[in-house]
């Protein structure tokens, strides 16, 4: 039964690779755009420690420049947010952007519901260690 159940995944998995592979496709025509509206399942820290997540987060994923995989150049909007340069391995991501100085962020899409959202702080200005969590998301696709 387990067999069945990951084959049933792997199939999910690849008719989501493929909505996202149309969705960007045209990624060099204008208006070419995934808007992920998501809900925050888990969230982890660096330690392992989880917890329940609260919460809604938006994503916009805008192709600048992209291959034929999509990797390339993106710009990345986080719940409305002035759009920031963004870089991703493919049309799943990884999504990665630096929000600021001393902080680094990567989106990557598991899954035609799921998401994995990282944010790490690497200087925070303060005497406090580096530090990261890690989302655990669900997400639709919005028109």
């Amino acid at each position: 039964m387990a067999e069945v159940r990951n084959f049933g995944t792997m199939k999910r998995l690849t008719l989501a690779t493929a909505a996202l592979s149309g969705l960007c496709s045209g990624a060099l025509a204008e208006g070419a755009r995934l808007n992920l509206d998501c809900s925050l399942v888990t969230v982890c820290s660096e330690a392992g420690i989880c917890a329940a997540g609260e919460g809604p987060v938006a994503f916009t994923l805008a192709p600048l420049e992209t291959d034929a995989a999509g990797a390339g150049d993106y710009e990345v909007s986080v719940d409305g947010a002035e759009a920031l340069p963004a870089a991703a391995l493919g049309f799943a991501g990884p999504f990665l952007w630096q929000p600021s100085e001393g902080t680094r962020m990567a989106l990557s899409l598991t899954s035609e519901t799921t998401a994995l959202w990282t944010r790490q702080t690497t200087r925070s200005g303060t005497d406090a260690p580096p530090s990261a969590e890690i989302d655990f998301l669900t997400c639709r696709i919005l028109p």
